[in-house]
């Protein structure tokens, strides 16, 4: 799903270093290597940069003016245990104690002098550990829609059930009464039975196959644009109803749509973001999800007051995890995100 050089490009570095022809000469190699890379001389600063979850990686200097590196790294995991933290010194007789460096909770350590190939050697394998990470966070997203879906499933057979129940009882009622006529509005209340199942089956069916299709490992679903307005809505209709908060979905599009490739992953997605939503509105609060579309560009569309409201480093997961999917986007405006998925 995502290749090595797509995650580079999407990956943020914090830089924190007091030495400034450090700083520089390591601010242009990452550059070059193709990161997106941010440079502060001091801890008091990166902490500040590093709380808004915008980073994936941190190169911090052991000894930094107001806060070192240590502190840096216990501050900044008491809210953040994904970011990947790379320690550095300058110099050989100024590296921390092995006991130190085992007590905190860092991915690796790296001696300034040790030259600038081991550090590269030290970033692949950090970009390695972020797309584990990506993997494992979009693992748990799929858990978490197929634990809604599998509630809902269950409601929704449970309701079947009693439906089921009465066309029992009017089934009877027509053997009983065979040799007679039967009214009108029996024929009409069986139709309306019937059809109530046939509908609910097939949202069953339409979910559960995409499920499956899912948990392949060639992943080359291919989705009608109703289809997947009535899996969204039956993966997070009782999530919301549980909330009191009113779901709306809506599509726009000027023609049957059909959507393939990774469908399923983008569907897993929005249910999360849709979920940590949810969980920030209040009762009565309007959240909905828009499916529009231009020449290039499948448009998958959340508004709500309270988008704001996500937690910074959950949703910069999320953002990773779409834009590390080739052509993909996601925007954040004016109480709207915007995934834009390529055609």
């Amino acid at each position: 799903m995502i290749s090595y050089e797509n995650i580079i490009k999407n990956i943020n570095i914090l830089l924190a270093d007091d030495d400034e022809d450090y700083l520089l000469i390591t601010y242009s190699f990452l550059k070059q290597k193709g990161f997106n890379v941010d440079k502060v001389t001091n801890g008091k600063d990166a902490l500040n940069y590093l709380l808004t979850g915008k980073y994936q990686i941190a190169l911090l200097d052991y000894f930094m003016p107001e806060l070192n590196g240590q502190e840096v790294t216990e501050k900044i995991r008491e809210c953040n245990k994904e970011l990947i933290i790379i320690l550095q010194t300058g110099f050989s007789g100024q590296n921390p104690p092995v006991e130190t460096l085992k007590k905190l909770d860092i991915q690796n350590y790296y001696d300034k002098t040790e030259g600038i190939d081991k550090l590269n050697l030290q970033l692949i394998s950090a970009v390695r550990v972020f797309k584990q990470q990506l993997e494992i966070n979009l693992a748990r997203y799929r858990k978490n829609t197929i634990a809604n879906l599998m509630e809902s499933i269950a409601q929704k057979i449970k309701s079947n059930l009693l439906t089921i129940g009465a066309g029992v009882e009017i089934t009877n009622l027509m053997v009983q009464r065979s040799s007679g006529e039967i009214s009108k509005a029996e024929i009409e209340k069986i139709n309306e039975y019937y059809n109530i199942n046939k509908t609910s089956l097939e949202k069953i069916d339409k979910v559960l196959t995409s499920i499956i299709m899912q948990s392949q490992e060639a992943n080359n679903s291919i989705l009608k644009d109703n289809d997947i307005i009535d899996i969204i809505n039956m993966i997070i209709s009782d999530y919301m109803k549980k909330r009191d908060i009113k779901f709306i979905t809506k599509r726009s599009l000027k023609t049957d749509s059909y959507f393939n490739g990774i469908i399923n992953d983008i569907i897993f997605i929005v249910c999360e973001i849709l979920r940590n939503i949810a969980d920030e509105s209040d009762v009565l609060d309007e959240i909905s999800f828009i499916l529009t579309e231009d020449e290039k560009f499948w448009y998958f569309d959340i508004e709500s007051n309270n988008i704001n409201k996500i937690n910074k480093i959950e949703y910069n997961l999320i953002s990773n995890i779409i834009t590390s999917i080739e052509g993909n986007k996601i925007l954040n405006e004016n109480n709207k995100i915007r995934i834009l998925v390529n055609k």
